[in-house]
């Protein structure tokens, strides 16, 4: 690693292994669309039989460099990556994901003036299926699970996160060992040595690919589904974990945002009981009203009628006091 840091330049790290090529070209097309120019790309082909240097050479653009190693797994690459710049601030762009032009411009203008050295911004979370050469959006929301992210580092991804290079020297390198949850593992130790600045604004957009290739390759996801004892025990180290960063600020602000969502739920209970409610009685007062006009007086089919109905009578006194005894 070089020992010369530029001002403000920023590495972009983006590892990759056997990538679909429309969506790496689509993620790079997302960096040479920044507003923010002083940049440098390293890509890391880890091994894949993917040729990705004529997509490279297409960009034709001397701030993106291109390397081939043999295959080390995702941290492996990360570090060879990092290794090969020199910039004082890194960022990361996985293959298969976008940034908006704004995304360093909004990270390294904040951090320059608000001296802040680890930094997220907000994300957009999609998923997709693929349609013949396309994809289908499903669903789109938060990538950010609000006060649990910010103090935990979960569900924060390379894509979102940028931070000084010098927290690497304290921090240390990619744990090769891992094959998932590297980014958090990395993220908790960054946090340990300066405190993640959480930017709401929405500056890029990671996709979940619900089929095909994409979703057979993604580690993290098969442990999910496959192994839910493992990834349990997983989750509950990291978070673990994460009391070593906690400060008793940061629990304070947890317990606050908890009875909020708890004051949440219960009013939307509450307005579900009186929809139900509601429902029942409508529903009831037009079946009464129909058996008034079909079911003759002082008939026994009526009073049959009436016995039947008395449990159905009887809730709807509870629900709004009203006497239904003459129908």
């Amino acid at each position: 690693m070089s020992d010369v840091t530029f001002s403000n330049s920023v590495d972009i790290i983006m590892p990759t292994y056997n990538p679909d090529l429309t969506l790496v070209k689509r993620a790079i097309a997302s960096i040479v669309d920044q507003t923010y120019k002083e940049w440098k790309l390293f890509i890391v082909n880890d091994g894949g039989e993917a040729e990705l240097s004529g997509i490279v050479k297409e960009f034709n653009d001397e701030r993106i460099n291109y390397y081939v190693i043999p295959h080390k797994g995702k941290p492996g690459a990360l570090n060879f990556a990092i290794s090969k710049g020199a910039a004082k601030y890194i960022a990361y762009l996985d293959d298969d994901d976008i940034w908006y032009p704004n995304h360093l411009e909004t990270a390294i203008s904040y951090m320059t003036e608000n001296n802040v050295r680890f930094l997220h911004t907000d994300a957009h979370e999609i998923y997709v299926t693929r349609e013949g050469e396309n994809f289908k959006e499903v669903s789109r929301g938060s990538l950010n699970k609000g006060i649990i992210t910010d103090i935990t580092m979960w569900h924060i991804s390379h894509i979102n996160a940028v931070h000084e290079r010098s927290l690497l020297e304290d921090a240390g390198s990619y744990d090769e060992n891992r094959s998932f949850f590297i980014d958090w593992d990395m993220f908790q130790r960054l946090a340990k040595h300066a405190k993640p600045y959480h930017l709401k604004v929405i500056t890029c957009e990671h996709y979940m690919y619900l089929d095909g290739k994409k979703s057979e390759t993604n580690i993290i996801s098969s442990i999910h589904k496959n192994d839910a004892a493992l990834s349990r025990k997983a989750h509950h180290e990291m978070f673990k974990r994460a009391f070593e960063i906690l400060s008793a600020d940061d629990y304070v602000e947890l317990l606050n945002d908890w009875q909020v969502k708890d004051a949440q739920i219960n009013q939307m209970i509450e307005k579900l009981n009186r929809i139900y409610h509601s429902r029942i009685w409508r529903w009831g007062s037009k079946f009464i009203g129909f058996l008034r006009v079909l079911v003759p007086e002082n008939s026994l089919r009526r009073k049959v009628i009436l016995k039947g109905t008395q449990p159905l009578r009887k809730i709807m006194r509870g629900l709004k006091n009203t006497k239904l005894s003459n129908i």
